[in-house]
């Protein structure tokens, strides 16, 4: 497979310091113009030229505007892993698997149902970068911050890698108070590009949330019920507009009326391991990692190996024996989980129950529709149609639910009992 191969600039702070070199220069400009217009304005016996005092208007006009403009963000390199050392990252967390047409592509594994990329966690307004997706699972840093997501009918969400880093690769909607957003979908074998605009994914594959939640925490447990995706996405507007790998879809004045509490961009600190990222907020400053990837993937034909553990060069050091236990306690053994069939018992008891609560979700929120219109052009006429619409998108969704639970997608039941993880591959022999 092949990797697209990623440029870093010099690092973040570099990049702060632009701006204010730029906001400097900004300042001494508008003084000039701001000098030059008043004497321009003194009586004098010379006739003032109309093509000069536009040329000056329009100076500022382009500063004005500069101060609400966006800032392009520098993605600081931090460190550096190679591919190999990627995909074995990820192998912790899910299941690589070769593909003719898209080469290596990965997926969790034991996810609970209905789950979707960019759902888990929160959007944040990282400086120069726009909206940053932070999210609260173990391998959100990388399947969330590079390469694309695609629906496979038979496999559910499947994650196809690539080398170029973002703050968050989706596609925007907004309007009739809501905020949306859909992952964004490949735009072929290779290295990935932005798909700008419009997309085509189907309604049920967005997440709509009331703006003022935008910016929450947890940001999926204000999402509406997602059969009811099928009635409002077709009254949002779709605007998807990157800048390199920044994010400026969701207009500035939109961010500030959310925030309401000035300027919400934050100051992006990148880290040189993962552990640090799920720390989320830090004060004001997002941590992301975002290193370089080098090298390439393996060949799909041998399957996906763990490479060989690099010897040490000194033997570890003797570890400290372990502190006797008060008289009281008791050394209680490890917990083994459950058995399979156990396992696949309690994911259809989950299935079933989620099942019920987003038809109780979709129900409630129909019942609450003449009083609280959700978008402004609802009435009572189409109200049937509505209903119509959004009980097939549950028949739908129990059928994909039910056709991924018999091939067994993403790994099986999140309650069975857990593998163990092997460090390397035996050599052939031994």
């Amino acid at each position: 497979m092949r990797w697209r191969p990623s440029r870093r600039a010099s690092g973040a702070c570099a990049g702060r310091r632009d701006v204010r070199r730029r906001t400097r220069a900004s300042r001494a400009v508008a003084h000039a113009c701001v000098d030059t217009i008043r004497r321009m304005t003194r009586p004098t016996t010379a006739p003032v030229r109309p093509s000069l005092l536009a040329a000056i208007l329009a100076v500022l006009c382009a500063l004005g505007t500069g101060s609400r403009a966006h800032a392009q963000g520098a993605i600081g390199v931090a460190t550096s892993i190679t591919v190999q050392q990627f995909m074995e990252d990820l192998a912790n967390y899910g299941t690589w698997t070769p593909d003719r047409t898209w080469g290596w592509t990965w997926q969790p594994r034991g996810v609970l149902p209905n789950w979707r990329p960019y759902m888990q966690g929160e959007w944040q307004v990282a400086e120069g970068f726009g909206l940053y997706w932070h999210s609260y699972e173990a391998f959100g840093w990388a399947v969330y911050h590079y390469g694309r997501w695609m629906w496979q009918d038979h496999r559910g969400w499947i994650w196809i890698p690539d080398k170029t880093w973002g703050p968050g690769y989706v596609n925007w909607a907004y309007g009739e108070g809501y905020v949306a957003w859909t992952p964004m979908a490949p735009t072929g074998p290779g290295p990935q590009g932005i798909v700008n605009g419009q997309c085509k994914n189907p309604p049920w594959q967005w997440l709509i949330v009331p703006q003022p939640s935008l910016l929450t925490g947890s940001v999926w447990q204000w999402a509406i019920p997602s059969a009811r995706n099928v009635n409002i996405l077709p009254h949002l507007k779709q605007s998807t507009v990157f800048s390199g790998v920044s994010d400026y879809s969701i207009p500035k004045d939109m961010l500030l009326a959310i925030s309401g509490s000035g300027d919400p961009a934050q100051v992006v600190s990148f880290q040189m391991t993962p552990l640090a990222v799920t720390q989320g907020n830090n004060r004001g400053v997002i941590l992301a990692y975002a290193p370089v990837l080098t090298g390439g993937a393996q060949p799909l034909s041998q399957g996906f190996k763990r490479a060989m553990p690099t010897p040490p060069h000194a033997p570890p050091p003797p570890s400290m024996p372990k502190p006797p236990l008060p008289p009281t306690w008791r050394p209680v053994a490890p917990s083994q989980g459950m058995t399979e069939q156990q396992g696949e018992a309690r994911r259809d008891q989950m299935l079933a129950v989620y099942r019920h609560g987003e038809a109780q979700r979709v129900a409630l929120a129909q019942s609450f529709d003449p009083y609280a219109p959700p978008i402004s052009t609802w009435n009572a006429s189409n109200a049937p149609q509505w209903k119509v619409n959004e009980d097939a998108e549950l028949s739908a969704e129990d059928q994909r639910q039910a056709a991924l639970q018999r091939t067994g997608a993403y790994g099986g039941s999140p309650y069975a009992a857990p593998q163990q993880p092997q460090s390397f591959e035996a050599p052939q022999g031994k």
